[in-house]
């Protein structure tokens, strides 16, 4: 390939009855410059041989070993690996849906002062037996009032400029949790950020997930109540936004019909999904 406008990064730990479909998943967008990037984090399970019939049938397939460096770290040097103009991320027990790469390139060709753009999502969420599609705030500014609040993107829809990479900005190798926001907030803290309104990507949340089952909950809420703060003191917002990363710490313990009330009043639009 003598172009590539979007590296397409998956990071995989014990994931070989999913990541198959991940990928298939981004070989069949209607943008076809790409290349896939799947850093292997030191699978134990069948991955490996998975990944290697899929390397070997498809030439804009990539595929990194380098034994078990950590999630963060599979990130960071997948950000490193790409070659295209945009990355765009993928986990690797999700979908993305034909047109996420084109419309999402697009976008950014004709924003050229935007770094990073995501999009809504369906969510099938085993954990709290859901199924919705949710839309995302869409401009700059609601975006970042959302980060005091909650995360205002999904992290299997994100494409931001390789440009960021080159200038010192990538994810950080230390990061236990959050991975994704911590680097997404030092990413607005200088650019302008946006989502696109299409639903885009298929999340889904699992307790079979390896990554999803190393979340306590506790600290998750923690971290996210400290960059909530971090996001009101770097984004200038009003002095009263202070009260949702504290009210953050008190969320798990809010029942389920009551957080859905709650998302939907600080701008989370969900719909019910398809079966």
């Amino acid at each position: 390939m003598n172009f590539i406008k979007v590296s397409a990064i998956i990071t995989v730990y014990n994931e070989s009855d999913l990541i198959k479909r991940a990928i298939i998943s981004l070989l069949n967008q209607t943008l076809v410059d790409i290349e896939i990037i799947v850093i292997d984090d030191g699978s134990s399970d069948d991955t490996p041989e998975v990944l290697s019939m899929l390397e070997l049938s498809e030439t804009r397939v990539r595929i990194i070993s380098n034994g078990r460096i950590g999630r963060a770290s599979a990130l960071k040097l997948a950000c490193e690996e790409a070659k295209g103009e945009y990355i765009a991320n993928l986990d690797a027990d999700d979908i993305a849906y034909p047109e996420r790469l084109e419309l999402q390139a697009t976008f950014l060709d004709n924003n050229v002062d935007h770094a990073w753009v995501g999009c809504g999502e369906e969510r099938r969420d085993s954990q709290r037996n859901e199924h919705i599609n949710r839309i995302y705030p869409l401009t700059d500014i609601e975006i970042r009032r959302q980060c005091a609040k909650c995360i205002p993107y999904t992290h299997s829809g994100v494409t931001f400029r390789k440009s960021l990479i080159d200038e010192g900005l990538n994810y950080d190798p230390n990061q236990p949790y959050l991975i994704d926001f911590d680097f997404f907030l030092r990413v607005a803290k200088h650019y302008k950020v946006a989502n696109l309104p299409q639903v885009l990507a298929c999340r889904y949340v699992r307790n079979e997930s390896f990554f999803q089952s190393r979340f306590k909950t506790q600290k998750q809420n923690r971290k996210l109540a400290k960059f909530g703060l971090q996001a009101v003191w770097w984004f200038k917002l009003p002095p009263h936004y202070i009260i949702y990363p504290l009210a953050r710490l008190i969320y798990p313990m809010i029942p389920n019909f009551i957080k859905e009330k709650i998302r939907a009043s600080q701008g989370l639009s969900e719909s019910k999904g398809l079966s």
